[in-house]
């Protein structure tokens, strides 16, 4: 028996656009997992202090949180292709630099944080476009499909292959060898996207036919928030993705990294493994849906998901080996993935394409808005209570406000929202 799933994720691989737009995404989070072990061992190997790396984790983070509304307005406007083009480029050439500069043995830290820095601003004009796109290149019906194929190669490449080889690349010829390797996948992304035939790419409805000249920036931010408000779904969702990446980010990002090195005296392959853990996670989680469609009880299947994956937070903080951290991955990164593949299905059926862009960017900016406090303020928070204690403490509070949202906002808990017709 064929489940008919299948047929529609034939039916979305033979469109020519969406498939130049995910290999170039496929290439570019492989890259993204080389960079996510890459700058944190350049990091620790010029300071070895949880703060330094905080610190360069928030310069990435704060100009993504500023910029990324200016970026779901210009996405509303302009070609998504070309935005998303140019960002791949910035973004290449910023990684390129930090390559170049450890190869030449001049790197410091403020060199990092500045580089860091516009590599953040450029990816706050790429992700509203990229995500505002999709549902211009293919029907209603595969969005599942598309947001499952998203959600597969981003832990496949970004989790499980990209830190993999990343700790790979560090053991063989250093950081410097691996920034490059990283910034060659953002051309090779911009190349995709070249390919593509600009015909969809240009946002189409009230927005992109407004030709009056009355365009301001806050009136078209007022009308994504406007819109938000009305659907408590997503307002909740927003708050909910909020705290959870709140507990998230910083401990992931600053302590995991300090307490495989530190604490439990392992290397950077060790690293690796643990974000290809969390990857494979995340790719079955993916194919779930691909092959299943969106559950029927979607909204409690996005809030639960994410409470899960926040509060393995909880026993990574116990651990007493590098070993009992990855089946803890495991279950972090694929909570987060399954309801990250729900959540996005959503948004690309029910928001309307004019106006996705921006609601993509409030989606962005109010679950990153805290991330930089988040990195900034684990280093110093871990050395006052201990990293241990931090991660604990994060897992607990970040599970429980999504489960609270679920079940206090009125008519949200078990209701089902999207139509029969793409559940599968």
């Amino acid at each position: 028996m064929r489940w008919p799933i299948s047929d529609n994720l034939r039916q979305l691989l033979r469109v020519r656009d969406f498939v130049l737009l995910w290999s170039g995404s496929t290439v570019s989070l492989f890259g993204d997992g080389i960079y996510f072990v890459t700058i944190a061992w350049e990091v620790y190997r010029i300071s070895n202090a949880p703060t330094a790396l905080g610190v360069v984790s928030a310069a990435f983070a704060l100009p993504q949180v500023l910029f990324l509304v200016v970026g779901g307005v210009v996405s509303d406007r302009l070609d998504r292709r070309l935005v998303m083009l140019l960002g791949n480029v910035v973004s290449g050439l910023m990684i390129s630099g930090l390559g170049l500069l450890v190869l030449l043995n001049q790197i410091r830290l403020w060199e990092i944080i500045v580089l860091v820095a516009i590599y953040g601003v450029s990816q706050a004009f790429f992700l509203p476009a990229s995500r505002a796109i999709v549902p211009s290149l293919i029907e209603p019906e595969l969005m599942p499909q598309a947001m499952a194929l998203e959600q597969f190669v981003q832990p496949l490449m970004g989790s499980l292959l990209g830190p993999a080889v990343g700790g790979l690349l560090i053991a063989a010829g250093g950081t410097g060898l691996a920034f490059l390797g990283d910034a060659g996948t953002f051309l090779v992304a911009a190349a995709a996207l070249a390919a593509m035939s600009p015909a969809h790419a240009t946002p189409a409805g009230e927005a992109a036919r407004d030709t009056s000249g009355r365009f301001t920036m806050l009136r078209e931010a007022r009308e994504a928030l406007k819109f938000v408000r009305g659907l408590p779904w997503i307002w909740a969702g927003l708050a909910a993705a909020g705290i959870a990446n709140i507990a998230l980010t910083g401990p992931l990002t600053v302590l995991i990294p300090y307490l495989i090195k530190y604490r439990l005296h392992s290397g950077p392959e060790t690293l690796g493994l643990f974000g290809a853990a969390g990857g494979l996670a995340a790719i079955l989680g993916a194919v779930y849906i691909s092959r299943m469609g969106v559950p029927r009880r979607d909204v409690d299947w996005i809030f639960v998901s994410w409470a899960i994956g926040t509060a393995a937070l909880v026993p990574m903080g116990l651990a007493g080996s590098a070993w009992e951290l990855l089946p803890l991955a495991f279950v972090t990164l694929g909570g987060i993935s399954l309801g990250n593949v729900i959540w996005f299905s959503k948004m690309g059926v029910e928001v309307p394409g004019h106006i996705l862009g921006r609601v993509a960017s409030l989606d962005m900016m109010v679950s990153f808005s805290l991330t930089p406090v988040s990195n900034a303020l684990t280093g110093p928070l871990a050395g006052v209570i201990g990293a241990r204690h931090v991660l604990v403490v994060a897992g607990a509070l970040g599970a429980l406000v999504p489960i609270l949202l679920l079940l206090m906002v009125p008519g949200l808990a078990g209701k089902h929202h999207l139509g029969p017709e793409v559940t599968g």
